[in-house]
């Protein structure tokens, strides 16, 4: 007989094979529906993003040159007499 045996800071909840075989089989049912799940995911949205990604690259650029456009009067490369670069 171990002398720890029945000790209750060694074994403070007494283990339980069914329940342990529980958790695992849920464990393993949720990791199968997870791999399931991914893998009839589409890889494209359901709806074209053509239209946001088009008005985000222009609103970028007009933002760009105009920054440059800034910095080059800013520098004196560039006419100043510009309503927008004043």
């Amino acid at each position: 007989m171990a002398p720890l045996e029945g000790d209750a800071f060694w074994d403070p909840v007494p283990g339980s094979w069914m329940v342990m075989g529980i958790l695992l089989a849920v464990l393993v049912v949720l990791t199968l529906g997870f791999l399931v799940w991914t893998a009839i995911q589409r890889d494209s949205p359901d709806h074209s993003t053509k239209d946001l990604v088009d008005r985000a690259v222009r609103r970028d650029t007009e933002r760009a040159t105009s920054i440059r456009r800034r910095l080059d009067a800013d520098s004196g490369r560039a006419d100043t007499t510009e309503p927008e670069l004043r």
